[in-house]
């Protein structure tokens, strides 16, 4: 992997980051009715936006978590050589990313809501719920708990090798994470209960992502500069 096919791979998956904030807001940006948990905050908002809004939200987020898997991808040759475990591991998690996190987590977010709102105007709002319920906790939950064992583990390899010097990048850039991007975003919901906060907690994965990858672009010339790796 040389310098220029580095930052081709991060403009896609920043591209990528792009999309699915779009996705996100689609989704998530909307008030959630006063003392809302978040599940019951999402299924209220669900009543009462277009049914459009999550089926785009949905799809626009599948392809762009597919476009981020060539950003994060980036980072594996640069542990590889002395984190082998670490590496084998990193590069196993980003094949679950890039067949787990579209297709069976963020799309299945988008398609609850439509089915919640579908059902509810056909049959009722208790039928639609338990519905709707059943949908998550039979497929979504199981999907996004294989997930996340694999995004946490990667995560944490990807901030021990930052963090320890194992790659060309200096050691604060262990800070440019996917996990700690997640957390910060997620606790913007702490803030307030808006249409523009709201969003920024959905948006919490892949608004870490835009700000991961943008500072993987900005420092490769000068951390990284013209050497290559083997993928």
């Amino acid at each position: 992997m040389s310098r220029q096919k580095a930052e081709t791979y991060l403009k896609i998956g920043l591209f990528g980051a792009l999309l699915t904030l779009i996705g996100d807001l689609l989704i998530g940006a909307a008030r959630f009715p006063d003392g809302a948990n978040m599940i019951d905050g999402y299924f209220a908002i669900a009543l009462d936006m277009p049914a459009w809004r999550p089926i785009l939200g949905g799809l626009i987020g599948f392809v762009g978590i597919c476009l981020e898997y060539c950003g994060l991808m980036t980072i594996w040759p640069l542990i590889r050589e002395k984190m082998p475990r670490g590496g084998r591991f990193y590069r196993l998690s980003m094949y679950v990313y890039l067949a787990v996190a579209g297709g069976a987590v963020h799309l299945p977010c988008g398609a609850f809501m439509w089915i919640y709102k579908s059902v509810a105007g056909a049959a009722g709002q208790a039928v639609g719920h338990d519905i709707a319920l059943k949908y998550l906790l039979y497929f979504l939950l199981p999907a996004a708990a294989v997930f996340a064992v694999f995004f946490i583990g990667a995560s944490i390899v990807q901030f021990v090798a930052f963090f320890k010097g194992r790659t060309p990048f200096p050691k604060w850039y262990c800070v440019f994470n996917l996990l700690l991007g997640k957390a910060v975003f997620n606790g913007a919901r702490r803030l307030g209960n808006t249409a523009l906060i709201n969003g920024i907690g959905t948006s919490n994965m892949s608004l870490g992502a835009i700000v991961m990858f943008a500072s993987l672009l900005l420092g490769w010339k000068r951390y990284v500069g013209d050497r290559e790796y083997t993928l």
